[in-house]
C-alpha cells in the first residue's frame, strides 16, 4: 500500500479534533508525520501479512507453507 499525500489528507478530516485526551501539535508537517509513521510500522505490516499467508498456504499444503514460512516478507 502507497500512502500518498490524498490520502493523508482525506484520514485526516476523519480525526476527532475535540476528544480531551487527544494529544494535538502546532507547526506538525502531517504529510511528513504520515511517511514517517508508515516507514516505522510497514515492516511489521509485511510480517504479520506473510505469517497470515503462511498460514493460508500451510492449510492447504504444508510442505509448500513450510517452505514459504523460510522467505523473509
Amino acid at each position: 500500500m502507497k500512502i500518498d499525500d490524498d490520502l493523508v489528507k482525506q484520514v485526516f478530516f476523519y480525526v476527532d479534533d475535540k476528544d480531551p485526551k487527544g494529544v494535538y501539535a502546532d507547526n506538525v508537517n502531517l504529510l511528513d508525520f504520515a511517511k514517517k509513521f508508515y516507514a516505522v510500522i510497514r515492516r511489521d505490516v509485511a510480517r504479520e501479512e506473510h505469517s497470515r499467508c503462511v498460514d493460508i498456504v500451510s492449510s492447504m499444503n504444508r510442505e509448500v507453507g513450510n517452505k514459504l514460512n523460510t522467505q523473509r516478507p
